[in-house]
């Protein structure tokens, strides 16, 4: 339990904390100030400290010279042309990217929310060329089997009823792509992760209840970062779907015991500069459904 203390003398009674805090109810207001009474339910999410225009509010998770004071923020209209900028990079030059900028976006990524604030996300990097190769080399192989496996008419019915009759259908068309993988991995190409210079491969506990979303929100953190340093990424999903089906990829990334890949991306250098934005479907909005 957190030994939270609210400065009596400092408070205003503003309600800040109290209103932040409506889910754990762990402060409550008095007649002469606010008052943590149910420290045991915090969450450590830490907004009570943040929303505090006084300073009255000490965390034992969040001392205040670690907590620095907002600085300004990017405009509406630059946050959107920020997102707007954004493009997935499937060419790269071959260049590799120093580590401590690596570092720098992985630490970027841990401003992203979490569910109940858990944190959970940790990050692999891998920027061997030999390593990916490998890597890349495996998944095509491995999606190269899927594909026969989905073109098998003997087996379609069995497909049918782990899958989905739609899902199957739909893999069914893919089955062309899939496997042309490993035709193009033996061509020289790089189909999975077209001679990016880093992997990143973002893994959370086994059976996190959010942890898929969490990773998604790390991820994305990082890949709006990478722009801004001049760098590109692309979200990978081809290594997810592998390693379903194949136990001996956990080996090659190198992913701890006890927890789950959920997001992978690579990033590198652009070989061409983007010169446009591309405009996006306008999304529906209903209004109070019945």
């Amino acid at each position: 339990m957190p030994n939270i203390i609210v400065d009596q003398d400092t408070c205003t009674r503003c309600g800040a904390c109290v209103a932040v805090c409506a889910s754990a109810r762990v402060y409550q207001l008095r007649e002469t100030a606010a008052r943590p009474v149910r420290p045991e339910d915090c969450w450590s999410c830490g907004h009570c400290v943040a929303v505090c225009p006084v300073d009255a509010i000490r965390h034992p998770d969040y001392p205040l010279e670690r907590c620095p004071a907002l600085e300004s923020l990017p405009s509406y209209q630059e946050l959107v042309a920020a997102l707007r900028d954004r493009r997935s990079l499937r060419a790269f030059r071959p260049k590799p990217v120093p580590r401590e900028t690596v570092r720098q976006l992985v630490d970027v990524s841990r401003w992203a929310p979490s569910a109940s604030n858990r944190q959970p996300v940790d990050w692999i990097a891998i920027d061997n060329p030999e390593h990916i190769a490998r890597l890349s080399a495996e998944v095509a192989t491995t999606m190269a089997s899927l594909a026969r496996l989905l073109r098998s008419r003997l087996l379609r019915p069995f497909l049918h009823l782990f899958m989905g009759r739609n899902n199957v259908a739909h893999a069914v068309e893919a089955a062309d792509k899939l496997a042309g993988l490993a035709d193009d991995r033996a061509g020289g190409a790089d189909p999975i992760f077209y001679h990016a210079p880093v992997v990143l491969v973002a893994h959370v506990p086994e059976k996190a209840f959010f942890g898929r979303d969490d990773a998604v929100y790390a991820a994305y953190n990082l890949m709006l970062a990478a722009e801004r340093l001049g760098l590109g990424t692309c979200h990978i999903g081809y290594v997810n779907a592998a390693l379903t089906r194949n136990s001996r990829l956990r080996r090659t990334l190198g992913l701890p015991e006890g927890r789950q890949l959920e997001v992978v991306l690579i990033l590198g250098y652009p070989r061409f500069p983007f010169h446009r934005a591309l405009p996006r479907r306008r999304m529906d909005v209903h209004w109070n459904p019945d």
